[in-house]
């Protein structure tokens, strides 16, 4: 009899108590899955070197960094490195860049809309070297990176945004040479990244020349042909004397400019933080 009680009350008691299981077990195990996304291992620099030997695209590589969060050494002998490691430049200063710990996620709410921004011909864009180069590091043809120091804005819209990478190609790269010849740097921006991704051609160029010490070689090679006349090719050894390489420091900032016309999609807020009206 007992025995028949218990088994006709036993489902009574389940069914009482599922509600009760299920409320204490939603919570916990949402607690679980944030705990999980949060104890994401960050990115590092061996990461990046995997992905570089993995031949995968430095869009992809960008995009993964810019959603991951982020833990690179980035001192100067790390970042020579990953140079000698092929790691594009590009990829090179998004690791500067990103901040430590933080995943550069976007939040955007459901009520945002993106918007087509035309940008027009000569908009002038502040940008600057990240790190030094020399005209006996590169050579012609390869590309470096520069970054966009402020936000550019088109009708109030912003359309690139500061730290954007902006590409340039090396069009003369030489080394100082004997004789006080000077080095040269010379090169040609390529583009720039707009906010959604495109990239928008550029029309300005930079040089840089070294330091020469011609005049004084040939100075110093008249008097010593003056003086020794016995011994003159002895001003020869006067032209084994360099003119300085070429150097773009850290930090140089110059301006460009856009050409010709591209669209691409933005987001638009008033100052309250809403969309501004169109």
């Amino acid at each position: 009899m007992n025995k028949l009680i218990t088994a006709l009350l036993l489902p009574l008691l389940l069914i009482q108590t599922m509600p009760a299981l299920a409320a204490a077990t939603g919570p916990q195990a949402a607690k679980i899955i944030q705990l999980s996304q949060e104890g994401a291992a960050p990115l590092t620099n061996q990461d990046v070197l995997r992905m570089v030997e993995a031949d995968f695209t430095p869009e992809t590589i960008l995009a993964t960094i810019k959603t991951s969060p982020c833990d690179f050494v980035t001192t100067p002998a790390a970042l020579q490195h990953l140079k000698e490691a092929g790691v594009p430049d590009a990829v090179i200063l998004a690791m500067v860049m990103s901040p430590r710990g933080v995943a550069v996620t976007s939040h955007a709410s459901p009520a945002r809309q993106n918007l087509k921004v035309k940008i027009p011909n000569g908009v002038t864009i502040e940008v600057e070297a990240p790190f030094t180069v020399t005209s006996q590091e590169v050579k012609k043809g390869e590309a470096i990176s520069f970054r966009v120091v402020n936000p550019v804005k088109v009708d109030g819209v912003v359309v690139i945004e500061a730290g954007a990478t902006a590409t340039a190609r090396v069009v003369k790269a030489s080394r100082g040479g004997h004789f006080g010849r000077a080095g040269r740097l010379a090169w040609e921006m390529q583009d720039v990244m707009a906010v959604d991704g495109t990239r928008i051609p550029l029309q300005s160029s930079g040089r840089i020349v070294g330091d020469s010490k011609g005049a004084k070689v040939a100075t110093a090679m008249v008097i010593t042909a003056v003086a020794l006349p016995l011994i003159a090719p002895v001003a020869l050894l006067h032209g084994f004397k360099r003119g300085e390489n070429a150097i773009l420091p850290a930090g140089k900032r110059f301006e460009v400019l856009t050409q010709g016309g591209a669209e691409i999609k933005a987001e638009s807020k008033d100052e309250g933080g809403g969309m501004r009206d169109e």
